[in-house]
């Protein structure tokens, strides 16, 4: 990023944009954020659920965050928040402080916005093996 282009210490809903990435769908900056900026990935409300897990159909498990026997789901799988397809790095340019996201250092615009989900909490035998990415 040359020193001309300008960092932004904010985002709002016109931050952020899904577009193809290496793994499926990823989320992508619009615009250059400074290190330290939060991140407005799921919008201004809650939405967020626990959920049984068995009351989760397969394909929609990978949008939740698993804790056994409940998942911490989207509120409405039918209209997800851009921050639930977050996808996971080994070196991140984002990271969650209590589940707010922050940058980790300058991001571009058209980067894709990258966590690690080893941070997520999730139990050790239900990691995927693409958290070794």
């Amino acid at each position: 990023m040359s020193e001309s282009e300008k960092l932004s210490d904010e985002t709002t809903e016109f931050s952020f944009i899904l577009k193809p990435a290496v793994f499926g769908i990823g989320v992508f900056a619009v615009h250059n954020i400074r290190a330290g900026t939060f991140l407005r990935l799921f919008g201004d409300g809650n939405t967020t659920v626990l959920r049984n897990t068995k009351d989760v159909p397969g394909p929609f498990r990978q949008f939740s965050v698993d804790r056994g026997e409940a998942m911490y789901c989207p509120k409405d799988f039918g209209c997800m928040s851009v921050g639930w397809y977050l996808n996971h790095s080994k070196m991140p340019n984002a990271h969650h402080k209590n589940y707010a996201y922050f940058a980790l250092r300058d991001i571009c615009a058209d980067e894709e916005i990258t966590i690690d989900y080893t941070t997520l909490e999730e139990p050790h035998d239900d990691q995927s093996d693409f958290y070794l990415r």
